[in-house]
């Protein structure tokens, strides 16, 4: 069953419960219909037979909207005093409608035989009380189905509620991730700027800070997403490794090895700069002597993208691990974004240092 949302409901109150309660009328009719025909009794006239049914199912369609109006106005559904005093108006209203509508009906247009106008007029007060206690029964009804209602749209609230409140935090969690990146890359980048000086290795250092001012720019301008394509994401890195190589000069070997159909997949920005410092970190910085190498993939396997980075180096127990902040955050950050439909792994494999990132489509 297709749910219908509240809006339309409210939109169309009069016309649905009109053509709800004809409905439910029309369905009694045949229910009693058929019950008449089963008990052979004599010939049943449809149009005398469903009349005074059908009139009083659609004064329910026209008392139904005032009434629920009123019980969303009586306040919380604690206050019963309130709640039972308009079930007993309404159905006390309803059956008055019905009675006095049905009279009036029958005199002017005649469509009952068996109608006698004084006759029916003198026994009112039987056929009010009569209808009142099925009137009484139909408001609990309505009440009940009322009380659901309510609580199933104040469930579907406070869930809405839950689920804007939960994607700002992961918002808020993810910006303060990012936030956190750039200061520690910023501080490591001049602490190597500092060093050229003292050194008087000032073309340098001049490179190094254009390079820097060039790395910002882009980082601000893309910092407003928190998913990019993964070829802005390479842009990205590119920019980082134009600063890293001016200390390396050419004794570093950088490889780009990107399939074209990865580059449109949307990536959390600034993922792989924790990498790369990781990178230069703990190994290519202890492996200047030994023509050191950096490899950066990504593929698609079967329908995952596989994003990875190679570099000469030794594993870390305690890079492993995770205990600096570059590898903590790109492994929260990829469980904020995806929850367990990505993964991150640290490895030794074939003399290099492999970490890789792995993103279920």
């Amino acid at each position: 069953m297709l749910p219908v949302k509240s809006e339309i409901l409210h939109k169309y109150k009069w016309p649905a419960s009109l053509l709800f309660w004809l409905f439910v009328g029309i369905l009694y009719v045949l229910y009693t219909t058929l019950l008449d025909l089963h008990a052979s009794t004599p010939p049943v006239v449809w149009y005398q037979h469903s009349s005074y049914k059908i009139a009083v199912h659609i004064v329910w369609g026209v008392i139904t909207v005032p009434y629920l109006q009123l019980l969303s106005k009586a306040g919380a559904p604690n206050k019963w005093v309130k709640y039972i005093l308009l079930t007993i108006a309404a159905a006390a209203i309803h059956a008055f409608v019905s009675v006095v509508s049905y009279g009036l009906l029958a005199s002017m247009i005649s469509f009952d035989t068996t109608f006698e106008a004084g006759r029916y007029w003198d026994g009112g007060f039987y056929h009010f009380s009569r209808l009142y206690f099925i009137s009484w029964l139909t408001t609990i009804v309505i009440f009940i189905a009322w009380l659901g209602w309510e609580n199933l749209q104040a469930n579907q609230r406070q869930a809405k509620l839950n689920a804007e409140l939960q994607s700002q935090l992961v918002q808020t969690q993810l910006q303060m991730l990012r936030m956190q990146l750039n200061p520690h890359f910023i501080f490591n980048t001049f602490n190597t700027i500092s060093m050229m000086v003292r050194a008087n290795k000032n073309e340098e250092a001049t490179d190094m800070l254009a390079k820097l001012a060039e790395l910002l720019r882009v980082s601000l301008y893309k910092n407003e997403k928190q998913l990019i394509p993964l070829h802005t994401e390479l842009e990205y890195c590119r920019h980082y490794l134009d600063i890293e190589l001016v200390r390396f000069k050419d004794r570093l070997k950088v490889e780009f090895d990107v399939q074209p159909e990865t580059e449109k997949i949307m990536v959390p920005g600034m993922i792989l700069q924790p990498l790369l410092e990781n990178a230069f970190k703990h190994g290519l910085m202890n492996s200047l002597d030994a023509a050191p190498i950096l490899k950066i993939e990504s593929h698609q396997l079967e329908k995952d993208l596989i994003i990875s980075i190679k570099n000469t180096g030794k594993l870390e127990t305690t890079v492993y691990n995770g205990n600096g902040i570059g590898l903590q955050n790109v492994r929260e950050r990829l469980k904020l974004h995806y929850g367990d439909k990505a993964h991150f792994a640290l490895e030794q494999q074939n003399g290099l240092v492999l970490a890789s990132i792995s993103i279920a489509s």
